[in-house]
């Protein structure tokens, strides 16, 4: 599968604003509130200007159809991706993993370890990240607690 990732610019921000506001990808977010346009804006203005983020789009068959995410804290980088709605389950994550694992090999040399946090009802990201040789690490689990309580 061929494909490419591109850096980010300021006229993707549409493209990617509509993208994360996606119901699936919205589902599959540790945060799942909607996100508002000037919020994305600006984010993604902070987001082009960190030395510490790159965002990228991935290109298939010319077209933009997926953007894959790094924050860079010291020799840790953390990894988010998307595929568009109408481009799933065709092995795209898979290939946007590997390409970044490459990008990140070239561009940052001092990134040791690349990870990725994946809700357990995330199978397809899970599938991606195994399938592109990612190693589970860890499971999580969490309780909320209701701090309104009149106990």
């Amino acid at each position: 599968m061929e494909g490419y990732l591109r850096a980010a610019a300021e006229e993707d921000v549409d493209l990617l604003f509509a993208w994360a506001n996606e119901p699936l990808v919205r589902q599959n977010a540790f945060s799942t509130k909607e996100i508002l346009y000037e919020e994305h804006k600006t984010w993604f203005g902070r987001i082009l200007n960190d030395k510490n983020s790159r965002q990228y789009l991935y290109v298939y068959a010319g077209e933009a159809i997926g953007q894959i995410r790094i924050q860079i804290d010291g020799q840790i980088a953390e990894i988010s991706y998307s595929v568009c709605a109408q481009k799933r389950g065709q092995g795209h994550g898979k290939r946007m993993l590997q390409l970044l694992c490459e990008k990140v090999k070239q561009e940052f040399p001092d990134v040791k370890r690349l990870v990725g946090q994946v809700k357990p009802d995330n199978i397809a990201s899970q599938a991606a990240f195994r399938n592109a040789g990612f190693l589970e690490k860890a499971v999580v689990y969490e309780q909320v607690l209701d701090v309104d309580r009149n106990d």
